[in-house]
């Protein structure tokens, strides 16, 4: 059997294998109700089906359906009659019976007498109970009956006057759980239900809409046409071999799907006119009287009471994307007046509220993930009564407010934490009945912040978040109780209660304001604010990060007197935040550990900040130059347990010292021991970024502690002198680690204090020692010495074999240098004469594999360090302002690091203090500036997948067979050194690469733990002899950008060999009349198209990032670049047209009008395939880049 375009959409609906796919499938649904607006209802039938899903991502991928479906609904406000007396009240009396209202509702009796809804009904176990096939059929069809009753709260009935006895009989009960096919009367009361627990649901439904007197013949009717409507789709649902496209049979004739004629495509005949019939997107709203999505409601409006809480979650989700975008004309009948409108609009909305707020008197579903509670169905519906709250008036809030708040007062938990999310949402929705509302229900909250039961404890403080503006404003008074209460509660909270992060949060941003901190702190801040201890290395980052953001309120909004109660626990802050930033994985929350330091040592008196951070300065410099692989030392970091509730009883003390051993064990490292699991790239990016938070740090407190105020001549023992001694201690030591530490602090002392003498002298001729040192470090200790022994014990075997090295080695201790030798080329030659196929060759050349695995692992290890310390090394240097003679030790280094090192963040230092370094030497004689950029613009072009060659601008095709395809099969456009387009090429190959895959898809790589920047790591699948290329290309990238920004609008002047090398050959191959003479520049050969191809490599690279002030100088060159898409060099035309690209995007008026006027008209040189090709490239890079501005925006 064929499946249609539309059933793969509903497949990829439920089994889409990523969440992107889910989405898309669903916004393709959406698509197909717009173009076929006749498909609504079976539509939304079939998405109907995948709300009530067990699957949690069908369901939301089936509310990003209904979302898109709904969306491309035109919304339904019908034209109001003429108000007529005589027909006034026909409308009111037809809707009055028909919903829910406040007027009846008694929320307490239903928290009485209601069943709760838990996760399931349990019906999958009942169809498995024997005893009740062996039961008389009397006898079950009565226990059925009971069990019925009591399920729907009808035992009840008699005690209000209700008699039930006829809403169901025996037949409705008789269903043999035997018999496969159900008998056609039974259809009756199980029709539409997926499974029997759809019973009990329609049943109560039925019994909903029959019990109230006074039916209008309309309202009888509808039901009529409902229950047809429902028996003829169940009896489709239960035949396999029904088609499932519409059918209408037994529906009246004007019924059926009115089409429309219209004019199609003709053909080239003239005498004939095609008309077809298309089904008429008019018909769909005139046939029906009522709103399209009133049947669609009420089957959610009935999911919500279903014994499955994964179809009230559907339904709850269902509601909620429709209430968004059709809040506004649910309920409304045609043929009613205006005010009859408004009327059934708000009894609709009115009875949708009361039914959601049944929803959380009896949802019990709750999962328990992580340190909070799940409750999908009690949330869920919670937004949905947001969304409906928008469109009721301010009577339906207040009485749907006064019925949450009866729920706040009920025993069980979970009807106290359905009443508050719904009081969250509430007020999150209606500002502007604020200043009604948050009077009424404080009271409420505040009793929610002192519950008993944690998670409703976190509810009542997300409900305060968003209104706490109004609370400040409104309430004054009542604030101090309510952050004296958050204060307490911080006591009670550990890493695994619910409420941390919504009290640490609202506690943050209630002391934003000064009259909160002025008048609501009974006690001292000495002792409430090292309650926030604890919570500054808490599992959760937002939680990490609402104290940060608790304890910079606190520091940024302090008066004058804040160091009074500041003074007594600095020292402890100093410590808690220096290691949180140790331990910390997460940039957003590094930069603001960052903030909060900055703003303590700013207020906190210097002389107390040098007294408490003295006796440590040793020991933070201990942690910052940690090894990753190791753990650090918990003696090291200070450890605060925050104080528990007093629970008694033996289970609870016993639990107690369960944690307390666990935490015991628990080892921390630096950048987090999350992130120890990551892969090698990742873990030392992250341990990087830790150092140079923390260098930033101790830099910033170096700065306080070489005050000169604080260091004067007639102190004994100056902190600064002190300081230098520490720091010269680690500089003599031969760790790298510890030299790498120290340069980094000295590198942001610099930056922050320009002249210290004291400091300065003291270890400048050590730094420049350094650079000249080749030392082989304590960190590769172990690798070191396992070299060794494998080169002493290939001597060994070697001298077994007769052959004696003696002679040629005179070291007792092998350079790393000297073992490479011998594993290469000393042991082939005096291995020449064996035979390879012998066992002794064969074990000698085994172990001479092992001992060079272990000479290159060293070998790799050590110049990473010594790369590394010489570079850093190199920038304290230049910070410190002090340049040697002789410059190269400095230079090499950097341009190093800029060539060679892997890790994002070292390229980045690297590339700011070569812009430095320019400007310290820019009146330098003799300048080493144009040699740097020499070099820095010749590793730019290094990478030829970016900056193509002139002779060959692409890469040959390859032969070989890949994936069962030949490579040059894929590739249609041709190009060469005069012809192509080069990015015509590069988009097919890459269609090619995608299509050409063969097999499943590849698994999603783990999402990792941290937060990496664009371009940090590589792709997986890329070529390793490419990598050298890619890695050298970013680093110089990050320079010149880097350096046009560091230089602004002096970029030309202090560095004029810059420019020139960048527009110099430009303006070279443009004539005076901006012609350009293709034979010359055919004759000048490869070099020089090459040198120009590197040029517009350059400028590609820099003109994104220079001064605006320089864009006219820029622009200038506009015309030259246009002339050169004229070029005979197909690389050359390809360079200019990604020059014109950036150029679009930096000025895009001045670009696109010279490109109109000069270059458009090109498309049409049809006797010029070289104009052709420069202004069809020039205008597909103009359209990509304007592209990705326009989807940045958006995003």
């Amino acid at each position: 059997m064929a499946v249609s375009r539309l059933d793969r959409l509903f497949i990829l609906l439920d089994t889409g294998t990523t969440p992107v796919t889910r989405k898309a499938a669903a916004q393709q649904l959406g698509e197909v109700v717009k173009l076929h607006p006749h498909e609504l209802n079976n539509l939304m039938s079939k998405v109907l089906t995948y709300l009530r899903s067990p699957s949690w991502d069908t369901r939301i991928a089936a509310g990003q359906a209904v979302e898109a479906i709904v969306r491309n609904i035109p919304e339904w406000h019908p034209a109001p009659r003429p108000k007529d007396e005589s027909c006034a009240d026909l409308s009111l009396e037809d809707s009055s019976y028909d919903r829910l209202s406040f007027h009846h509702f008694d929320i307490s009796r239903l928290l009485k007498h209601g069943a709760s809804l838990l996760g399931s009904a349990g019906a999958e176990f009942e169809l498995q109970d024997d005893k009740t096939a062996e039961m008389d059929p009397k006898e079950r069809l009565g226990r059925q009956r009971r069990l019925l009753q009591k399920k729907l709260g009808l035992d009840m009935g008699a005690a209000i006057g209700m008699d039930t006895e006829e809403l169901f009989n025996d037949e409705d009960l008789d269903c043999s759980c035997q018999t496969s096919v159900l008998r056609p009367q039974e259809t009756k009361v199980t029709a539409g239900c997926s499974s029997l627990n759809h019973v009990t649901i329609h049943a109560a439904e039925l019994i909903d809409s029959e019990f109230r007197p006074g039916m209008s013949s309309r309202q009888k009717n509808k039901a009529k046409r409902m229950a047809k409507l429902v028996a003829k789709q169940k009896s489709r649902d239960l035949d396999p071999n029904e088609k499932s496209n519409d059918s209408f049979e037994g529906e009246p004739e004007e019924k059926r799907r009115k089409t429309t004629n219209v004019v199609i495509n003709q053909p080239a005949a003239e005498h004939k006119v095609l008309i077809d019939n298309i089904p008429s997107n008019s018909s769909l709203l005139e046939e029906t009287q009522e709103w399209p999505l009133e049947s669609f409601c009420e089957e959610l409006c009935n999911d919500l009471f279903n014994p499955s809480w994964e179809v009230r979650h559907g339904a709850g989700t269902g509601l909620r994307e429709i209430l968004k975008s059709h809040g506004a004309g649910g309920g409304k009948v045609v043929g009613s007046t205006l005010e009859q409108m408004l009327r059934q609009h708000q009894e609709w909305i009115e009875d949708l509220v009361i039914r959601l707020l049944c929803v959380f008197a009896l949802d019990r579903f709750g999962d328990f993930v992580s340190d909070e509670v799940v409750a999908p169905v009690r949330e869920t519906c919670a937004q949905s009564l947001g969304v409906a709250l928008r469109h009721i008036n301010e009577s339906g809030v207040s009485k749907t407010v006064e019925v949450l708040l009866k729920l706040l007062k009920d025993d069980q938990w979970e009807v106290r934490h359905g009443g508050l999310l719904g009081i969250k949402y509430a007020l999150a929705v209606r500002q502007d009945l604020i200043p009604v509302l948050l009077p009424r229900v404080l009271p409420a909250i505040t009793e929610g912040l002192q519950d008993l039961d944690d998670d409703v404890r976190a509810v009542a403080a997300a409900a305060l978040i968003p209104v706490v503006e109004g609370l400040v404003q409104l309430l004054p008074n009542k604030v101090p109780f309510i952050v004296n209460t958050l204060w307490d509660a911080l006591l009670d909270l550990d890493d695994l209660t619910a409420s941390t992060n919504s009290i640490m949060t609202l506690l943050s941003l209630l002391l934003t304001y000064p009259q909160v901190r002025q008048c609501s702190l009974q006690q001292s801040l000495t002792i409430l604010v090292p309650r926030v201890w604890p919570f500054l290395r808490h599992t959760i980052s937002s939680v990490r990060k609402a104290a940060l953001e608790t304890l910079y309120t606190l520091l940024s909004k302090a008066d004058q007197s804040c160091a009074v109660w500041i003074n007594p626990i600095l020292q402890d802050m100093l410590r808690h935040i220096f290691q949180s930033c140790i331990l910390e994985s997460s940039e957003e929350i590094l930069e603001l550990i960052q903030k909060v330091w900055m703003e303590l040592l700013s207020q906190a008196p210097q002389q107390y900040v040098v007294a408490a951070s003295c006796p440590w300065m040793g020991a933070w410099l201990c942690l910052m130059m940690q090894a990753s692989h190791i753990p650090i030392d918990l003696s090291m970091l200070l450890e605060v347990k925050a104080r528990s509730k007093d629970k008694s009883g033996a289970k609870s003390r016993q639990g107690t010292n369960q944690v307390s051993q666990v935490k015991e064990t628990i080892q921390e490292y630096i950048a987090g021991a999350e992130t120890v699991t990551e892969d090698s790239m990742t873990r030392d990016y992250v341990v990087v970024r830790a150092r140079l938070m923390a260098a930033k740090l101790l830099g910033a407190l170096c700065w306080c502690i070489c005050d000169p105020q604080l260091n004067s001549v007639s102190q004994e023992v100056r902190p600064a002198e002190s300081l230098g001694q520490l720091l010269l201690f680690h500089l003599n030591s031969k760790s790298a680690l510890q030299r790498i530490a120290v340069v980094l602090v000295l590198c942001e002392w610099a930056a922050l204090q320009k002249d210290c003498q004291l400091v300065s002298s003291m270890v400048q001729p050590r730094l420049l020692a350094i650079l000249t040192e080749q030392l082989y470090y304590d960190e590769i200790a172990i690798p070191f010495t396992r070299m060794q022994n494998e080169c002493k014990q290939l001597i060994a075997l070697l001298a077994d074999a007769h052959i004696d090295l003696q002679d040629r080695l005179h070291c007792s201790v092998f350079t790393i240098e000297q073992a490479n030798e011998l594993v290469t080329t000393m042991f082939a030659e005096t291995t020449s004469g064996l035979n390879v196929k012998s066992k002794q060759w064969l074990s000698l050349e085994s172990k001479r594999q092992q001992a060079q695995s272990t000479v290159m692992e060293t070998s790799i290890e050590w110049q990473q360090l010594h790369q590394r310390v010489h570079m850093f090394t190199a920038c304290a240097v230049i910070s410190l302002q002090m340049l040697p003679d002789k410059l190269n030790p400095l230079v090499r280094p950097l341009m190093e690091a800029i060539k060679k090192e892997e890790n994002i963040l070292i390229q980045s230092y690297a590339a700011s203090f070569i812009a430095k370094l320019l400007q310290q030497c820019a009146g330098r004689s003799p300048c080493p500036n144009p040699k740097i950029i020499k070099n820095l613009c010749a590793s730019a072009c290094v990478d030829p997948a970016v900056t193509p060659s002139s002779s060959c601008p692409v890469p040959p095709p390859q032969e070989n067979i890949k994936g069962g395809v030949l490579e040059k099969d894929g590739v249609h456009h041709i190009v060469d050194k005069s012809q192509g387009i080069i990015t015509l090429y590069r988009h097919q190959k890459a269609a090619f690469a995608i299509t050409s895959k063969r097999g499943p898809a590849p698994r999603a790589p783990k999402t990792s733990t941290t937060e990496l920047p664009p371009g940090s790591t590589m792709s997986t699948d890329s070529d390793e002899s490419k990598r050298p290329f890619l890695v050298q290309r970013r680093g110089a990238e990050f320079t010149l950008t880097t350096i046009s920004k560091h230089f602004g609008v002096d970029l030309t002047r202090c560095l004029p060999y810059l420019w020139e090398n960048t527009v110099g050959p430009l303006k070279s191959v443009v004539t005076e009349n901006l012609c350009i003479d293709r034979q010359v520049q055919l004759e000048r050969g490869d070099l020089a198209a090459q040198e120009l191809v590197n040029s517009l490599q350059v400028l590609e690279v820099m003109a994104g990032a220079m001064a605006a002030e320089l864009r006219p100088l820029l622009l200038e060159h506009l015309p030259h670049l246009f002339t050169c898409l004229q070029h005979p060099y197909t690389a050359v035309r390809h360079m200019a047209a990604r020059c014109v690209g950036v150029l679009s995007k930096m000025a895009t008026l001045e670009t696109m009008n010279s490109f109109l006027e000069c270059v458009l008209h090109w498309l049409a040189a049809i006797d010029d395939r070289t104009k052709q090709e420069g202004s069809i490239e020039a205008l597909a890079c103009i359209l990509q880049l304007q592209l990705c501005v326009l989807k940045a925006g958006n995003e």
